[in-house]
């Protein structure tokens, strides 16, 4: 579990640092604070002139008329105020999740795979982030107001009244020192809740990932107990949290009345002495009676919405975590120029998918593993390999391991250069993992990696990964056409040279993939799983042409392909293996008789 680096503040400096725009929006709710605190001021002020007027003065309604319209005016501003505000807070938190989710994936596009879990890493980015909008959309406004508005209101009842604003000034600070008290050990119980919802989501993951090997051998049904203790649990911490989230209101709530009744209590026996008469003492008196609750107000609303942004705080920890770790190939990404979530959704599938043809992995625009999101760093498209002849590889007493697993056994493993070795494994034994870490994607514990003895770490990363065409066992679509699709393969979104179509045509006429202008959608809807794998391979082969580069690694090439097809491809691929170190993890026998050599342990 993923602990978190370091306790959440009432007030983040980093959210505001790294959230464009969040700084902003502090200085308008500042503004907003002071506009509100002048109407509330106003308000006191008008409310209590026509009670006093009316009772103490002798005043006709007709007299009072202005003073009921400029009430009301008040009263329309002060709302519009709210509102505004509330606009201002909900269009600030989009603007800071979507930068966060874009700074994180980033991120997590540049770091090695298998440290996280899948799902706790899309809890995070989904849910997580989500959180934030009770701390940008009630929290951190009421945090200013709770600031403002108290100076503003004190300083009215020290003229007005000096005794109330003493009162006032005593315990007003007794709300923030209870709400600390509460937020202490609310933070704790949000820390939990937010654990309990990221393995909640690991799990829930990991089941759907397996249901149909479970359904397989019948154990689908076992899980139900599994599913019913961790959502038990989950359902408990949140009554829990509840429970002190309202406990906490109610003495927020008792405070600022006990407070209130001690400053009513001063004035009403002022009133009775005599100390306050006529119009202008009834009138004082109301206008402290009224702004008293107003200087603990925004004290009280921050204790209760600081509950509401515990969760979000308690993630965002996480994001900032994962911010904070040192990418093996830090290259500057560029800006998505979109805005939106359209636009962001658009600009990310296409970052991703020129990621994966820049590296080699013809097939994965993202790949999204069991154990974390993986991704290519860039290179520049169409360069010619750094490698001028097929290199031999070596696996030196490696060892990998995925969080929550045994590690794998130790393997070593020493593919021959120029010739094409087939891995044939059982499943689980680590054959995608072998080529995962081929282009820097998985990291082996211990052990090394080497190209012609020189070890992988030693290389250029960026370097290697053009030396390297990859098709994973997975390969990720995106929104468009097949032909877009296969042009993934050497993306040409730095200037690069464009694949021609007549190169296009002839990946996919090889690959006996679909129409080059066939429509895919990017879950593979419209494609069968043999047709999403011939587009893999037809980017793929793109990749080959257009580049030769001399390492071939194909992840279960033909699992989807029915016999005669299979066939015809493997027909097609014959000529791209000579004079390349090929690796391909398969248990077919019509690949395993294009091998040199066959490998099992």
């Amino acid at each position: 579990m993923t602990t978190l680096a370091s306790k959440p503040a009432n007030l983040d400096r980093r959210l505001l640092h790294r959230a464009r725009g969040a700084t902003l929006f502090i200085g308008v709710c500042a503004a907003l604070g002071i506009a509100r605190t002048a109407c509330v001021v106003a308000g006191a002020w008008l409310t209590a002139s026509l009670i006093a007027g009316a009772f103490a003065g002798g005043q006709s309604n007709g007299s009072l008329g202005p003073q009921l319209v400029a009430l009301g005016a008040v009263l329309a501003v002060r709302a519009l105020l709210a509102s505004v505000q509330e606009a201002a807070a909900h269009r600030a938190s989009a603007g800071v999740k979507s930068g966060l989710r874009r700074q994180a994936l980033q991120q997590l596009m540049r770091l090695p795979s298998g440290k996280r879990h899948t799902g706790e890493t899309a809890a995070l980015l989904v849910r997580g982030i989500d959180a934030l909008d009770g701390y940008f959309a009630r929290y951190l406004p009421q945090l200013v107001l709770a600031v403002v508005v108290p100076v503003g209101v004190l300083a009215v009842m020290l003229a007005a009244y000096p005794p109330a604003a003493l009162i006032v000034l005593v315990t007003l600070p007794l709300i923030p020192l209870f709400g600390v008290l509460i937020g202490l050990y609310t933070r704790t119980r949000a820390e939990r809740q937010w654990e309990s919802t990221s393995r909640l989501a690991h799990h829930f993951a990991d089941l759907v990932a397996g249901l149909p090997t479970l359904k397989a051998f019948g154990r689908a049904g076992k899980q139900v107990e599994a599913i019913e203790v961790t959502t038990g649990a989950y359902r408990r911490r949140s009554m829990a949290l509840l429970r002190v989230a309202f406990c906490s209101a109610l003495v927020l709530e008792l405070a600022a009345s006990l407070s209130v009744a001690v400053v009513a209590v001063t004035v009403g026996v002022d009133l009775v002495d005599g100390g306050m008469t006529g119009e202008a003492g009834l009138r004082t008196a109301l206008l402290v009676l009224i702004l008293a609750p107003e200087a603990y107000l925004p004290l009280r609303n921050a204790g209760a919405h600081y509950h509401a942004s515990a969760e979000g705080l308690a993630a965002a920890e996480q994001v900032f975590a994962i911010l904070a770790e040192a990418p093996e190939d830090a290259e500057a990404e560029p800006e998505p120029t979109a805005q939106g979530a359209g636009g962001f959704a658009q600009w990310l599938g296409k970052r991703s998918a020129a990621l994966a043809g820049k590296a080699g992995a013809a097939g994965v625009a993202q790949r999204h593993g069991r154990h974390g999101p993986t991704a290519l760093t860039t290179s520049p498209a169409l360069s010619h390999p750094p490698l001028d002849r097929a290199p031999a590889i070596m696996f030196r007493r490696t060892v990998f391991a995925y969080p929550g697993r045994q590690p794998l056994p130790e393997l070593s493993l020493t593919i021959p250069a120029g010739q094409t070795t087939v891995l044939t494994a059982r499943s689980g034994a680590g054959k995608s993992t072998l080529m995962a870490a081929l282009v820097g994607f998985r990291q082996p514990v211990s052990g090394s990696i080497a190209f012609d003895d020189t070890e992988l770490s030693g290389l250029d990363l960026a370097a290697v990964r053009r030396s390297i065409a990859w098709l994973p066992q997975r390969p990720v679509l995106i929104d468009g056409t097949v032909a877009e699709n296969v042009r993934l393969a050497v993306p040409d979104s730095r200037g690069g040279a464009r694949a021609s179509d007549p190169a296009v045509a002839k990946a996919i006429a090889a690959a006996h993939a679909p129409a080059a202008n066939r429509t895919v959608a990017a879950d593979g809807s419209g494609l069968s799983a043999g047709e999403a794998a011939r587009v893999g391979l037809a980017r793929f082969l793109l990749r080959v042409d257009l580049l030769d580069p001399p390492v071939l690694l194909l992840d279960e090439p033909t699992a989807h392909l029915d016999g005669d097809t299979e066939q015809a491809v493997l027909d097609s691929f014959a000529p791209y293996l000579a004079q390349r170190t090929v690796l391909i993890a398969s248990h077919r026998s019509a690949v395993r008789a294009i091998a040199d050599r066959e490998v099992d342990w």
